[in-house]
């Protein structure tokens, strides 16, 4: 059944068609000459890696997995969960809590910046962070902690926009 779905995913970014983000596995755009000449060499497993996206598009990335902008040729990789002290959904606290992430900003091949983000209930302006002329804001991550439960560093999956100022 895996090679059905990575046949199917090939042949989708092969033939151009768009998919629905889903969560760091498909891609929603067209895959660019380079890509499409990797594919053909078999190269697809670091590609299938990676979620296409677009300027002003809010997009799921699962922590460890890579967003490609290639308009802008910019990839934004979601390395780090620096804190996750959010008030589990089960409780009641005295503080909402927050969440900080880092993400690894990629420009032509090298990384030029981690970015760390912060949620926290109600206050936009610790989510979103400025890079040169682009601004990159965190939406939500996910999933939401429950007392008792470790949430596994695997399955937080962040919801992003990358802007154009």
């Amino acid at each position: 059944m895996k090679s059905v779905v990575s046949a199917a995913v090939i042949l989708t970014l092969i033939g151009g068609g768009n998919c629905l983000p889903s969560y760091g596995i498909l891609s929603n755009i067209k895959p660019s000459s380079i890509e499409v000449k990797s594919i053909a060499q078999g190269n697809h497993q670091q590609l299938m890696a990676r979620v296409g996206t677009t300027l002003n598009t809010p997009f799921y990335l699962r922590y460890g997995k890579t967003a490609y902008l290639p308009t802008e040729n910019i990839e934004i990789k979601f390395s780090k969960v620096i804190q996750d002290s959010r008030c589990p959904s089960n409780v009641t606290c005295i503080w909402q809590g927050q969440v900080i992430i880092g993400l690894d900003i990629i420009k032509n091949g090298q990384q030029v910046s981690t970015l760390m983000l912060t949620l926290i209930p109600g206050r936009d302006a610790l989510s979103i962070q400025f890079l040169d002329k682009y601004s990159v804001k965190l939406i939500q991550v996910s999933p939401y902690p429950k007392s008792g439960k470790a949430i596994a560093l695997k399955d937080y999956i962040a919801k992003i926009v990358v802007s154009k100022n």
